[in-house]
């Protein structure tokens, strides 16, 4: 049995600010096969790595990413929560989509790069183009795009026919997009599914499961022969599913 491919989720976050440049560059010390992560346009349309649609989780201050500014952004403390990481300018500053394809590429290593456009956005399609964009001075590297939104989706097969897309989903299931390569849920509902990952398979598509962070967790999915598992702790999961 083929054990599944570890993506680390947000990074190496476990101890490190999610999204910072200082995660992913834990993750390719721990060994990811595949970074994930969230995209959003700031308000001077710069592509920045973030989940939440404000910052007042990630640095403790009040905006939505859309409404500020790259240069207000890179203002802000992103390791707030992380006091051990203060004066490291990788942990604390908002990484923009050029900066992580920077380390990528800088590293060496062959890393699939799970991109997802996140959703309800102001600018609406605009992400996706600027991401096709940005993508287009970036040749050669091994990007898969990602959405929970089907008109993001479709969007991107219109400006991309050869990117390889991910339906993210939670439930009840429906009908997948069409042109999606993988469909990816949570693992609670691959568990409560089993049949899931089988029929799903059968049917073409490869499956995702997040977010793995335990022992159990990633032995079961490795049974159902999940094909890709998002982890904080790549390093801790690989030796888990190696043992």
């Amino acid at each position: 049995m083929s054990q599944p491919l570890i993506a680390a989720h947000r990074g190496a976050n476990e101890f490190l600010p999610e999204h910072s440049i200082a995660a992913f560059r834990q993750a390719i010390v721990e060994g990811a096969d595949a970074f994930e992560f969230d995209i959003r346009l700031t308000a001077d349309g710069h592509l920045v790595l973030h989940h939440d649609r404000t910052v007042k989780r990630t640095a403790g201050a009040k905006g939505a990413v859309a409404d500020l500014t790259l240069e207000q952004l890179r203002g802000l403390n992103f390791a707030h929560l992380h006091p051990d990481c203060a004066g490291n300018p990788e942990a604390e500053r908002i990484p923009t989509l050029e900066d992580l394809f920077g380390l990528v590429i800088d590293s060496g290593k062959d890393i699939k790069l799970l991109v997802e456009a996140k959703h309800p956005s102001k600018f609406g399609p605009r992400l996706e183009l600027r991401l096709w964009e940005t993508l287009k001075r970036w040749p050669g590297l091994d990007v898969t795009v990602m959405s929970f939104s089907r008109a993001a989706l479709k969007t991107w097969r219109g400006l991309d026919v050869d990117t390889p897309l991910v339906w993210i989903f939670e439930y009840p299931f429906r009908r997948p997009p069409e042109g999606v390569q993988v469909l990816s849920s949570r693992v609670d509902y691959v568990d409560s599914t089993p049949e899931f990952v089988e029929r799903s398979h059968e049917a073409g598509y490869e499956v995702y499961a997040w977010t793995v962070n335990d022992a159990d967790t990633a032995h079961r999915m490795a049974g159902l022969e999940v094909d890709l598992i998002f982890t904080d702790r790549p390093a801790a999961i690989r030796q888990t599913l190696a043992g």
